[in-house]
């Protein structure tokens, strides 16, 4: 208990600083009083007055009511507490006083600068009481971030400036500008102290590490709306949906006695427009879009691509009906009302940040496409489409139908032109809404309803539509599927690589009885497998030829890629070309023995682990802690981070692979119960049994002992050794082979040279090649097999984009100079 208290002796003092000045002035329960509540101040005479010099300080010890002290009482325990312990106390002392008086001092400059300009914001926050202890929170966790590992470092700064970006966007109250200022000074204050020169470039993230991301920031732009509802007062750019639900507008039946006569003014034109706000059908309305998009963002941390599609559609939506809307477009002639009376600058401001909020959240997302991989069948796709678009046109209809049949029933009577002309904004939120060119209103039962209920029926039409989409485990054909596909591999098909074949991306053929499966991946036109036919051996030969029937029906050139030299016979007997791409390295536990100088490493390392009180644990993913969880993804976040290229994901697994109930893992964990290393292995069967486990995943903590993998390797093969598996395979190093194996085919010489020398000092196949030999494997060809050598330049594009998702153009022109 002392160790714990001592790491966090700064962040415990500031919380018990906090709670005594709490009780000795009284302001517990109430706040504090008015000699105790600093202001922003008038402008620049702010510093004239003595007492409000140490304002910035003084006014981080108080909170305004008893849930924020009690908040903030718990963020200096936790995150300032968790901030000393990266990178020490009097770091943090530092960063508490500078970020405090930076963001204060800062904020109010630039109030007194609004002042001068005259700007409505700042002359609205003048003489306003700022309390707020998380200013130096902020502050002190931005600091810290410079001394975290790339997985928390990342996590914070992104989803730490979004949330407070979008709680400024939305509430706009001055502690708000001083929390993201202070977050400011905070970063820099960090690279300052740590010696660490700035870089604009993004550090790479796995495709766990990016959905997850990039969900976290929709689903925070999503509540950012709802600030507007629970902000005392609004003066954020992004602010109109607090209308409903606080301000007190207008009642449509009013409005109309008032403005019988004068429904042309701008005074009851703008009455009129609030009336229409007013109701139970606008309020639910306003919020219903932005559920969709915390749903859709659910959907995107399983990488659901069409939860990202959605998220993009809704985005870009907001996007357009804001630059139609506020003016930015030519939409019939309006002109953006501002019903604050802004002044231009800030008007221009709100109208750009309405529209570049939701667009910026839409262009990561579709730049980021490739990280989400699994995919919704078309029928699926299409059924969705069809029932949301059915609902439109029906809700549209209904709406022109009402207003056809009874024009009466809106005041003025409604004409076709103008029921066309008002049919968009019935599906469209309270914050996107224009307040003027009015043309009617609804005055009976029947017209109100259908004015105010469409555009709610629609939004839980897609809602409903959408759910089932993004959270079914799989759609019931492709779960059948896969289903079967392990069936066939627990009954011996698919070889030591048939797990693969399981991964997330892949499509499935299968034999017209269902014996045999082929697990394949379709690149510009070519349909590459990722391992042996998966069935019987006397069903491999009917099922590679029906496949590539298959293949020839859809327009496909098919390719069985990493296939074993066993089955080159049967391909040689359909005249296909082949060629050797790898070598798996195969260790037979039975006769596994450490004797000879060709093990000292391998002896040394066991010797290294054992006395630095590491152990080997047989596990897999679903049993560890999620303690243990959060290791083993900051373990692969920092191994991705260090790469120039994303996780490939066609021949190596990443995260998402291990969490497969039937994958294993074998950690390094020392005493300290901290992960030092991890490796999964993918099983493979004979008649339901495991006879014989894969390597796949294999990532270590960059400080972690020396030897550790070796250390795994062979106590996995111990293990394996007691429990009589048959085969330990050590997996290949793609585009990696011995000396000895020389592929025939000049051209296909430069395409795997050219992979090879583009991926090798990011991945290093040839140094794991190297690393494999010391385990003394025995040694097994892998192919690539195809039906006609003029197909090569495709089957070589298609190549590059599975092993290089996102290459650029500078690459591919490269890749095509290589082919000669």
């Amino acid at each position: 208990m002392s160790d714990w208290v001592r790491s966090r002796r700064v962040s415990l003092s500031l919380a018990a600083v906090m709670l005594v000045l709490a009780f000795v002035t009284g302001s517990l329960l109430r706040g504090p009083g008015p000699g105790l509540r600093p202001r922003v101040g008038t402008g620049l005479d702010v510093f004239n007055e003595s007492h409000n010099l140490l304002s910035p300080l003084t006014s981080v010890f108080f909170a305004s009511d008893l849930l924020e002290l009690l908040v903030s009482l718990a963020a200096l325990v936790f995150l300032v507490g968790a901030a000393e312990r990266l990178m020490g106390w009097w770091r943090t002392l530092i960063a508490f006083v500078t970020t405090a008086y930076v963001g204060a001092v800062v904020g109010m400059l630039l109030q007194a600068a609004g002042l001068l300009a005259r700007e409505i914001w700042a002359v609205r926050i003048r003489e306003f009481v700022v309390l707020d202890p998380f200013t130096a929170i902020s502050g002190i966790v931005m600091t810290a971030s410079a001394w975290a590992g790339p997985l928390w470092r990342r996590r914070v700064r992104v989803l730490g400036f979004t949330a407070l970006i979008v709680v400024f966007l939305y509430s706009g109250q001055p502690s708000d500008l001083f929390r993201l200022i202070a977050a400011t000074a905070g970063l820099l204050l960090g690279l300052l102290m740590k010696r660490v020169r700035p870089a604009l470039r993004w550090t790479r993230s796995s495709h766990h590490e990016a959905r997850g991301l990039l969900a976290a920031a929709l689903m925070i732009t999503a509540v950012g709306p709802f600030v507007s509802i629970f902000t005392p007062a609004r003066y954020g750019p992004l602010h109109p949906l607090g209308l409903l639900f606080r301000d007190a507008l207008p009642r449509l039946n009013n409005v109309q006695h008032l403005c019988a006569h004068h429904l042309a003014s701008a005074g009851c034109n703008l009455d009129l427009a609030l009336a229409r706000l007013n109701g139970p059908g606008p309020v639910l309305l306003a919020p219903l879009p932005l559920v969709v998009l915390l749903v859709a963002g659910l959907g995107m941390i399983r990488g659901r691509r069409s939860a990202a599609w959605i998220a993009i559609a809704v985005n870009v939506l907001l996007a357009v009906l804001a630059s139609f809307y506020y003016g930015f477009l030519p939409a019939f002639g309006s002109n953006p009302i501002d019903i604050d009376n802004a002044s231009g600058t800030e008007s221009a401001v709100r109208l750009a940040v309405s529209v570049l909020v939701p667009l910026v959240i839409a262009v990561l997302i579709a730049m980021n496409l490739r990280h989400f991989t699994v995919r919704t069948q078309h029928s699926v796709v299409k059924d969705f489409v069809i029932r949301v678009g059915a609902a439109f046109v029906v809700l549209c209809a209904l709406y022109v139908g009402v207003g056809l049949m009874f024009p009466r029933q809106f005041r003025p009577v409604a004409t076709p032109g103008d029921l066309l002309l008002d049919l968009p904004e019935r599906f469209v939120p309270v914050g996107f809404l224009r307040l003027e060119h009015l043309t009617f209103v609804p005055v009976a039962p029947l017209s109100r309803l259908v004015y105010e209920w469409i555009g709610p029926a629609f939004w839980i039409v897609l809602l409903v539509a959408v759910i089932p989409m993004f959270f079914s485990e799989r759609n019931r054909t492709s779960s059948a599927e896969r289903e079967r596909v392990i069936e066939l591999l627990k009954a011996g098909g698919g070889g030591t690589l048939g797990r693969m074949s399981t991964w997330n991306g892949n499509s499935y053929w299968f034999s017209p009885d269902r014996g045999a499966a082929i697990a394949y991946r379709v690149y510009s036109g070519v349909a590459i497998t990722t391992s042996d036919p998966i069935g019987p051996p006397t069903e491999l030969e009917r099922a590679v030829r029906d496949f590539a029937t298959f293949c020839d029906d859809n327009g496909w050139t098919p390719v069985f890629y990493s296939v074993h030299e066993t089955l080159a016979p049967l391909f040689e007997s359909m005249g296909w070309s082949s060629m050797v791409v790898g070598e798996e390295t195969v260790v037979r536990p039975e006769g596994w023995s450490m004797q000879g100088k060709a093990w000292q490493d391998v002896r040394s390392s066991i010797n290294r682990a054992a006395r630095s009180g590491v152990r080997a644990e047989w596990t897999s993913y679903r049993s560890l802690p999620v303690t243990a969880t959060a290791q083993l993804e900051s373990i692969s976040e920092s191994w991705v981070a260090e790469k120039n290229l994303p996780e490939l994901g066609f021949t190596l697994g990443g995260l998402d692979e291990l969490r497969d109930p039937e994958v294993a893992l074998l950690i390094a964990i020392d005493d300290d119960d901290t992960i030092q290393a991890v490796t999964s292995w993918m099983p493979s069967y004979r008649d339901g049994d495991v006879v014989g486990w894969t390597l796949d995943f294999m990532r270590r903590r960059p400080d972690s002992m020396n030897g550790v993998m070796e250390f795994l390797i062979a106590s996995a093969a111990l293990r394996m050794q007691q429990h009589g598996i048959e085969t330990m395979s050590l997996s290949a190093a793609p585009l990696a082979m011995s000396e000895d194996v020389v592929t025939d085919d000049g051209r296909m010489q430069r395409l795997l040279g050219f992979l090879a020398r583009t991926l090798e000092p990011v991945y290093g196949f040839a140094s794991l090649l190297v690393f494999k030999q010391k385990f003394q494997p025995e040694f097994r060809r892998l192919l690539m097999v195809y039906p006609d050598p003029l197909a090569l330049p495709a089957i070589g594009f298609a190549l590059a984009r599975a092993y290089l998702p996102s290459m650029s153009l500078k690459q591919s022109i490269r890749f095509v100079r290589s082919l000669g």
